[in-house]
């Protein structure tokens, strides 16, 4: 859900990452939903997705034992650390100035896996979508997955368990990779792997769309149609939405 909250120092924006990179990414005429906490009706290709999610998280935890990381290890980026899948938290604070009250957007989300690796912080993700046709000769992810991948890789950290103030850490590296794998259901093996390395073109994408999120949530700007009919098609909102195609 969206929440908007007027602090005394900020207006406060929070959101889960997958709301901010649906709306900014996908459609963002999928705000209102969002801030008065609809949930649309799950697919069968998000509820299939979820199933192997839980099922690639329970796997790992059968092949391995992950022992505790300490601080010290956490500091220092010679060692590679790895933490379970789907047991980290993130929260992402992106402060942006106005000319009236300034305003905090906080993202906040759990990545799929995170991992530092020859002094490089990755952040891998892995989407199983219904069809792969969409895929098929395209070499880069869309938009909204790249948002994801790119909001977890610049948050802090917490245990899954504990998220209170003084449980947030962050992993030191020199550099910072993500990963999107799209993963083929039926074999249970990626179809596409898609890497970056985390330049100043790929943050001004993820800061630029915070802040257009922010605009769009507070009304500031107006809301841009995308004008896709394939988008529409898919979407579990196109009953409710007067915008749909």
């Amino acid at each position: 859900m969206i929440e908007v909250k007027d602090g005394k120092n900020y207006r406060v924006i929070s959101s889960n990452v997958t709301e901010f990179s649906d709306s900014v990414g996908y459609c963002e005429h999928k705000i209102p939903f969002f801030m008065e906490g609809l949930k649309a009706p799950p697919s069968q290709a998000v509820i299939r997705g979820s199933a192997m999610h839980e099922a690639a998280e329970a796997k790992e935890k059968e092949q391995f034992v992950f022992e505790p990381i300490t601080a010290a290890e956490l500091a220092d980026m010679t060692r590679n650390v790895e933490f379970a899948r789907e047991d980290i938290s993130t929260r992402l604070m992106f402060p942006i100035k106005t000319q009236d009250k300034p305003i905090m957007v906080i993202l906040f989300g759990r990545a799929d896996k995170i991992y530092r690796m020859d002094e490089t912080l990755v952040v891998e993700e892995d989407k199983f979508p219904a069809s792969l046709d969409r895929y098929e000769g395209r070499f880069e992810p869309f938009a909204g997955q790249k948002l994801q991948a790119l909001a977890y890789l610049n948050s802090r950290f917490a245990d899954g368990q504990e998220q209170g103030p003084d449980k947030w850490f962050d992993i030191n590296h020199s550099k910072k990779e993500w990963v999107i794998r799209i993963m083929d259901r039926e074999k249970n093996e990626p179809f596409r792997i898609y890497k970056g390395v985390q330049n100043e073109e790929a943050e001004q994408f993820l800061y630029s769309s915070i802040e257009r999120f922010a605009y769009l949530v507070l009304g500031i700007v107006p809301r841009e149609h995308h004008n896709t009919m394939s988008k529409c098609r898919p979407c579990g909102y196109k009953d409710k939405c007067e915008f749909r195609l």
